[in-house]
């Protein structure tokens, strides 16, 4: 048995690890663990505040889980780490390996492959493998937006919009503009989906199935493959 340990970004993230790439990995004799990112403490509830960077994107947030996680294994054998979180409002604090100078390359899966290579070396752990979302999980959406009528069937004319809206466009592509990432187009035409991202969001994608994720998103297919392939 093989272990990887996942550091998501959120709720959604979260769900569709566990709803989704536990069982295809199990198949392969991988075990998967996810965790959301620790972002501070809950005063209310008295626990730690978890999901998302923070109020304020920090990169030390999810630095600090993914090292912390690494240090309570203790060098467990046969144990690799992974990240998923997205693009979309990924820090640029002082801190972050984003910066201008990776911000500014134009093509999106040059500049991905930049920013995980700069992650790679911050964490420096033979066994982790960063993995950033272009743009954001809701990309995932965008590879059949007639799912989401499942969700929504009174929604038919805000699908169709929607459809319009993205045509002939690579959802990896699709970017990270407040006004035109994924998740604010679905927003747009589908307002109810706003409140319910992390509960609607991981159901479609988990009905899109991964295989036609994997055939229509190359750079989480690349992803995938590295995992299978530990």
């Amino acid at each position: 048995m093989k272990y990887i340990n996942i550091i998501a970004e959120g709720s959604t993230e979260e769900a569709f690890v566990n709803d989704v790439l536990v069982t295809h990995f199990f198949q392969m004799d991988k075990y998967v663990s996810v965790r959301k990112i620790e972002t501070g403490w809950d005063k209310i509830n008295r626990k730690p505040a978890k999901g998302g960077f923070g109020r304020i994107p920090k990169y030390k947030n999810f630095r600090k889980d993914i090292l912390n996680w690494i240090e309570s294994d203790r060098g467990r054998a046969n144990t690799w780490y992974t990240s998923f979180v997205d693009l979309y409002a990924f820090p640029k604090d002082a801190n972050s390996p984003y910066n201008p100078q990776i911000q500014q390359i134009p093509d999106h899966y040059q500049r991905i492959a930049v920013l995980e290579a700069a992650i790679a070396q911050d964490i420096n752990h033979p066994n982790f493998i960063p993995y950033v979302q272009l743009h954001e999980f809701e990309a995932f959406l965008m590879v059949d937006p007639n799912r989401l009528l499942v969700m929504y069937p009174d929604g038919q004319t805000g699908i169709n919009r929607l459809k319009r809206d993205i045509a002939n466009m690579n959802p990896e592509e699709i970017n990270e503009s407040p006004q035109t990432a994924p998740s604010k187009r679905i927003i747009q035409h589908l307002p109810d989906y706003e409140g319910q991202k992390a509960q609607v969001g991981p159901l479609v994608a988990e009905d899109i199935g991964l295989n036609l994720l994997r055939e229509k998103c190359p750079h989480f297919n690349e992803w995938i493959t590295k995992l299978e392939n530990i």
